[in-house]
Order: structure tokens, then C-alpha cells, then sequence
């Protein structure tokens, strides 16, 4: 009699982690992961301060000088040297809880992030994300442009070193990430108002408020959703609002295409196009 065949269960497949993967949150408070582990333990802020700038121009290497000249401007030379070199220090015992790999690289008298590990920062998948939308929109794909410029928001979770607002190197791509983001979502917004899709661009025009309470284009991008969805008194509820934030941080009142806006929404007429 054949014996019975018996069959052995094969145990899944464990994947894994990537080595030398390192995921970087700039946009809004600085965020770190090694390998998937988040570092949460550092040493000063001065050590952080270096390591996002590292981060934010990963591609290039920056010299120790300039990092001297950012961080300690009116520090003796000597004096200088030695705190970049407790910075960095502090910041690879804290990056040792994850990793045994060099993140941070010295030569030559430059910094630099080590370019044989795989970096991943929120700022550039940002920034493509936008590259893609705009090809998406020139292509004459508004759906995929929609899709590419929400995933852009996704992305932007504060503004750039929110959490070191007093830094001056972070001043510029702060505010030109910024403008960024009010343009992503000016730009979903106008291809949500097409579709048709008026709750998602309300979502829009109130985050594009929340970070300019004074933008007109958004007070009226607004006033245009709640007419159409029959909410007159949303709508002439939303001029007021604009008038009133107008006035107190501008001192001025709204542009005339505005006024006209209120206008032809409370004689009941269809708005005229924006």
C-alpha cells in the first residue's frame, strides 16, 4: 500500500528592510527614519539644523565653511569648527540607534549626505509631483494633472522647517514652497470647477484660505461653489468675510470683480464666468 504523501506548509517569504534607506520629512516639523526607524532622540537642535540643510541639498555637497558662516556668524573661527563638530557628532550617535551606516560624510573640508544610500525627502516628491501635473495640464490631461497636483498636496504637510521658523536659510525655499502649494491648489481647484466636482473645491479654496486669508481668487472661487449648490447665503456670507479680512489686515476692500461677484449672486443671476 503506497504510503500517503504528506505536504510541508512553506513558511512566507519574509521581506527584508531596505538598508541604507533614509526618509526625510522637511515640510512641516522635521522628521527622521533609518531603515524604517524613526529617530526620535537628539542630541541640541543645532545637530538637526545641519542635517536638514544636508538634506535639503543632498545633491551637493555643502562646505564647511559655509555651514559655519550659516550657523555661528559671529562665533570665533576655532570656537565655530568645534560646535559644527559636536553638531554632527550628536547627530551620528542618534542616527547609531538605527543604522551603523555613515549618513553624514566629511571630505575635503565638505559635508555631504552619503550618496550611496537611498534617500527619500518629501520636498522633492513634492516638486515632481508638480513637474508631472504641469506636464499632465500642457498634455491636455486634466484628470492626471488633478491626480498629480492632490498627490503635490499630500506632500505638504507644513511649511518648510516649521518648526525652525528663525532660521534665515530656510526663509527663501519656505516661502517659494509655499507658493507653491497655494499654486497646486489653484490649480486643482480650477480643474475641480470644470469637472463639476464643487465639495472638492471647496476643500481647496479653504485650504488655499487657510494659508492666505486675504486671496480674492479664493474668497470668489467659493462664492462661485455655494451658488451653484443653491447656498446663496453661504456665498454672500463668504464676500462678507472677505471684506471683513480685507479690512483688518490690508486695510482696503475687495477688487471690483468681487463686489460685482456678491452682486449677481444676490440678484439671483448666474455668475458670470471666472
Amino acid at each position: 500500500m503506497p504510503a500517503a504523501s504528506t505536504s510541508v506548509a512553506t513558511a512566507p517569504e519574509r521581506r527584508q528592510p531596505r538598508r541604507g534607506l533614509v526618509e526625510a520629512r522637511l515640510l512641516g516639523a522635521f522628521e527622521l527614519r533609518v531603515d524604517g526607524v524613526p529617530i526620535t532622540k537628539w542630541t541640541g537642535h543645532r545637530g538637526t539644523s545641519v542635517l536638514r540643510l544636508l538634506l535639503s541639498r543632498r545633491r551637493h555637497a555643502c562646505a564647511r565653511d559655509e555651514l559655519l558662516a550659516e550657523f555661528w556668524p559671529e562665533v570665533a573661527p576655532a570656537t565655530a569648527r568645534n560646535r559644527l563638530q559636536v553638531a554632527v557628532s550628536g547627530v551620528r550617535r542618534a542616527l547609531q540607534e538605527a543604522t551603523n551606516l555613515q549618513v553624514v560624510e566629511y571630505a575635503d573640508g565638505e559635508y555631504r549626505i552619503n550618496p550611496e544610500l537611498e534617500v527619500e525627502v518629501d520636498v522633492e516628491r513634492f516638486e515632481a509631483a508638480l513637474s508631472t501635473a504641469g506636464a499632465a495640464e500642457r498634455a491636455g490631461d486634466p484628470q492626471g494633472a488633478l491626480a498629480a497636483y492632490q498627490e503635490a498636496v499630500g506632500h505638504y504637510r507644513g511649511d518648510f522647517a516649521s518648526d525652525a521658523p528663525y532660521e534665515q536659510w530656510a526663509l527663501l525655499p519656505r516661502e517659494s514652497l509655499r507658493i507653491a502649494y497655494l499654486d497646486a491648489l489653484d490649480r486643482s481647484s480650477r480643474i475641480q470647477l470644470r469637472l463639476g466636482r464643487l465639495d472638492d473645491c471647496i476643500a481647496s479654496g479653504l485650504r488655499m484660505l487657510a494659508v492666505d486669508p486675504c486671496r480674492e481668487d479664493a474668497h470668489r472661487l467659493l462664492m462661485r461653489c455655494y451658488a451653484s449648490q443653491g447656498r446663496v447665503y453661504q456665498a454672500l456670507r463668504q464676500y462678507d468675510f472677505c471684506c471683513r479680512m480685507l479690512e483688518a489686515t490690508l486695510d482696503s476692500g475687495p477688487a471690483s470683480q468681487t463686489t460685482r461677484l456678491y452682486q449677481e449672486i444676490r440678484a439671483g443671476a448666474a455668475p458670470s464666468p471666472p
